[in-house]
């Protein structure tokens, strides 16, 4: 999944209102060494719901490429493959794009259209982040399968999760510094995936967009996935619940509720591996601000009480636990309509869902902010 979120991931801008919607002509015209004479250069990009793949053969150093776009988008020249090999990605909206260079399209000098250069300059954050994974890919793919195989794989998901963060991270800042781009709200966009979309992670930087660009097709769409992401109980009261401690005890959520300013109702499972890489962020935020008033009780999906109790100590979680070990049926899960995990509903003492789906350091950061 994470994989493919990756691959994913990889007009003039006072047009970009009025041809959303309408066929864009695109112009690429490149020049390389002559060297490369006879050899084929590839474009891959994305037209609306089709993947175009369109290759040209190079002429005394040249090469060009048209075609029309219904919005613009990201694509990539390669000498080889899409994934691998030499290769470099470009903005391509209403206009012509300039490719130059000596030899590795890597190298090329990318010009032109407005967001073409402005692509560059986001591009100049994540390319070389982009090449350490491909790397390590390219390593991992190419190892027999065995035990080192494995282990390597381990501390490649490791990495994923640092690219993955270090672009969001880039698409944020990328926001701030070119507000009435296009190209923000195309990166930004790619951190916010239907299913993975997080209000609380990326709205604040959406709503730092010009309104010429929220106002475009993809502009709306993201408003509308955000919205929905926020859920519908954030700002309506809490939804009490009782259920079982791990020694069997009964726990009401309104009696935790009223020991504390804030309590997170975290919804999780021993098996679930997206819950597992998150709790170390509310074990972060839990050993910051317990002593402030804030508190978390996990709501447990297992069907198996010793696993449940082993990841509860194996990742560290001194808070509040219970579970019937109904699996999917828990009913405090059915109570909050959960669909997917990890999902949490953070509560402020009067009762009212403040925030949810807090992910990584996005949660440490709310609770700092609610309790200044």
């Amino acid at each position: 999944m994470k994989l493919y979120f990756l691959t994913v991931l990889f007009t003039c801008l006072l047009g970009v209102n009025s041809t959303i919607g309408q066929d864009l002509d695109f112009t690429i015209k490149g020049k390389t060494s002559r060297a490369n004479d006879g050899s084929f250069v590839k474009l891959y990009y994305k037209n609306d719901t089709t993947k175009v793949v369109d290759s040209v053969r190079v002429s005394t150093g040249r090469f060009q490429f048209k075609g029309k776009l219904v919005a613009p988008t990201l694509g990539k020249l390669s000498f080889q493959g899409e994934d691998f090999g030499d290769g470099i990605d470009l903005f391509l909206s209403s206009g012509s794009v300039s490719v130059v260079t000596k030899d590795s399209l890597k190298y090329a000098k990318i010009s032109g259209t407005a967001l073409a250069e402005s692509h560059e300059r986001y591009a100049a954050k994540v390319r070389s982040k982009d090449a350490a994974y491909i790397d390590a890919l390219t390593t991992f793919r190419a190892m027999p399968e065995g035990q080192e195989k494995k282990e390597y794989s381990g501390k490649l998901m490791d990495q994923i999760d640092i690219l993955i963060r270090s672009k969001r991270e880039a698409a944020h800042q990328f926001v701030e510094e070119e507000p009435d781009s296009y190209v923000a709200l195309y990166h930004l966009e790619k951190t916010a995936f239907p299913g993975i979309a997080n209000y609380e992670t990326t709205y604040p930087f959406y709503d730092k967009l010009s309104q010429r660009i929220k106002s475009t097709v993809l502009g709306q769409e993201l408003a509308s996935r955000l919205l929905a992401a926020k859920g519908n109980l954030t700002g309506k009261a809490y939804i009490d619940f009782v259920s079982l401690t791990p020694d069997g005890h009964e726990l009401r959520l309104s009696d935790v509720l009223q020991e504390s300013k804030y309590i997170l109702v975290d919804f999780w499972a021993s098996w679930c591996g997206p819950c597992r890489k998150e709790n170390p962020y509310v074990v972060k935020t839990y050993e910051a601000f317990k002593s402030s008033g804030f508190t978390v009780l996990s709501v447990s999906l297992d069907d198996n009480k010793g696993r449940w109790e082993e990841a509860i100590q194996q990742d560290n979680m001194p808070w509040h636990h219970v579970s019937n070990l109904k699996g999917w049926k828990e009913p405090a899960a059915q109570l909050y309509d959960i669909k997917a995990i990890p999902q949490n509903f953070l509560i402020d003492s009067s009762g009212k869902v403040v925030a949810t789906n807090l992910r990584g350091e996005t949660l440490f950061n709310k609770v700092q902010q609610l309790l200044r």
